[in-house]
């Protein structure tokens, strides 16, 4: 029985000044690196202080690169698998550590957060062929069940992978993913409407990343565009986003799309937020909550957890 839980969250009390400094600090940030956008993507994604009691470990084999963040006695054959944004042009692993931090904490697993190649120099479908590599690896690193995470364009890679898993190794048990990019056509109707005021994007921004990355193919293609590829078996979905963003109705359609064909999707849209909110944890009120809910879900949806359909490693679909 297809499931839409919906959800929506006010903006909270002084979240407009945290907002303000936030986008103040940003654009000290943008004026800091002029010329190095991957720089400045990278300062900005490490501004999350690092949460305690934490280990990293890098990995770099000629099947993945990226980095392990490890707990405190961590819940035992439970891992996660995240995949940064970026616009498939910036963003790295590394960056990103300091945010995944607190994914590991909230949910007391470790964390695996994936490095992939980067357009210009890799386009279409480097990305994907680089996350789908990964994942065949991860799955075999000693889990027995594991949750898909990404944000932006790696939430859009995440989705795009979910009926290409792996037919041995670790189970999915759920995605979580923080507004993805899942249309790179940008057909959506809050990317086209004039009223949209996206305090993070213009049109013109995600148009020349979505025509660089895809150097000529076929936006409509699921491994670029998920949309147009909801599979027919998936596990537990949660789907957060903002409610000023211009890619809000890639998470509105996807979730619609996925509920459509029968499977449990639990989408939250958060009144004022912006594009990918979540990573300005420890600044941002909100940030705290929407991370909180997120590995609520997850906790749920394990085998030991509150019963769930699960995504078993098979090549079977339904």
């Amino acid at each position: 029985m297809s499931t839409l839980e919906l959800h929506r969250h006010a903006l909270r009390d002084g979240e407009s000044d945290q907002q303000a400094r936030i986008f103040q600090r940003n654009a000290l940030l943008d004026a800091l690196y002029p010329a190095n956008r991957r720089l400045m993507y990278a300062a900005m994604s490490a501004q999350a202080p690092l949460a305690d009691g934490v280990s990293i470990e890098p990995v770099h084999t000629p099947e993945v690169r990226g980095w392990w963040v490890r707990p405190e006695n961590p819940l035992p054959r439970k891992t996660i698998f995240y995949v940064h944004g970026g616009g498939y042009h910036l963003g790295d692993a590394r960056s990103y550590l300091n945010f995944v931090s607190h994914i590991a904490v909230k949910t007391r697993c470790a964390v695996f957060c994936v490095d992939y190649a980067l357009a210009p120099e890799h386009r279409f479908p480097a990305a994907y062929d680089d996350v789908r590599r990964a994942l065949s690896w991860f799955v075999d690193q000693d889990a027995a069940e594991y949750v898909a995470m990404g944000d932006s364009a790696g939430g859009g890679l995440v989705l795009a992978t979910i009926d290409q898993q792996p037919v041995s190794g670790a189970a999915l048990t759920s995605v979580v993913v923080y507004s993805p990019w899942t249309d790179l056509s940008n057909s959506g109707a809050s990317f086209i409407d004039p009223g949209t005021h996206d305090p993070v994007f213009v049109p013109a921004v995600l148009k020349g990343l979505a025509s660089s990355y895809l150097d000529g193919a076929n936006a409509l293609d699921p491994r670029a565009s998920p949309l147009f590829g909801i599979p027919s078996q998936l596990p537990p979905l949660y789907i957060q986003v903002g409610s000023d963003e211009l890619l809000l109705d890639d998470s509105l359609r996807y979730a619609d799309g996925a509920a459509a064909k029968g499977h449990a999707v639990r989408l939250d849209i958060f009144d004022g937020m912006y594009h990918v909110f979540q990573r300005d944890v420890g600044v941002l009120d909100t940030a705290s909550v929407a991370l909180a809910q997120a590995a609520a879900f997850i906790t749920a949806s394990w085998s030991d957890g509150e019963p769930r359909d699960r995504l078993p490693h098979s090549d079977n679909t339904v």
